[in-house]
């Protein structure tokens, strides 16, 4: 479970240049259900990958506290967890960690604009498209229609799925799942 408040570990590391943050807690997301897909959305939004994302604009861009900074939001049938961190200089680790709990606290508490919503999509439907190339993903959905009990069409129906997703769904899934006051943040 997520502790009830943040709880911060330092991990000394002699003559180290970097402070690589982590901020982490467990979820409950199962696969394959539409929160998953809005929890999709959502991290691609924040961290998942690009330079479009929220904190790669804001510690990279903005800042240049990092080459990168991401993060991962992961169902599982058990439990699933989210993380977020860069790896920063020693002298801006403080100022990192505020900066990534603002980024997770502000999509908790502000609409998603259009724009930055359609760009995300446009992202993940080509991602779908180009992952289709691979034989292993059509086994994995194959194996996952069987395994969650799913509608046989679940992927073919998945870019209209994806494309009805709104900045609504977006802020309730990042109310649920982001918590910006309850994370373990290992440094």
């Amino acid at each position: 479970k997520a502790p009830s408040g943040n709880e911060v570990v330092f991990v000394p590391v002699p003559g180290a240049v970097q402070s690589v943050i982590d901020i982490t807690y467990a979820i409950d997301l199962v696969p394959a259900t539409n929160d998953a897909l809005y929890a999709s959305v959502l991290n691609n939004i924040l961290g998942g990958s690009g330079f479009q994302t929220r904190l790669m604009q804001n510690l990279r861009e903005d800042k240049a506290y990092t080459y990168g900074a991401y993060s991962e939001i992961t169902p599982d049938d058990f439990i699933g967890f989210f993380s977020a961190g860069a790896s920063v200089r020693n002298e801006v680790t403080d100022s990192s960690v505020t900066e990534l709990l603002y980024e997770m606290r502000k999509l908790t508490t502000d609409k998603v604009d259009d724009a930055t919503l359609q760009i995300v999509k446009n992202i993940m439907t080509g991602q779908f498209a180009r992952s289709l190339e691979r034989p292993q993903t059509v086994a994995r959905f194959a194996k996952n229609i069987e395994k969650y009990g799913l509608p046989k069409n679940f992927y073919e129906t998945y870019l209209e799925r994806l494309n009805a997703v709104t900045a609504d769904d977006i802020l309730k899934i990042a109310q649920r799942l982001l918590l910006p006051q309850n994370a373990y943040i290992t440094i």
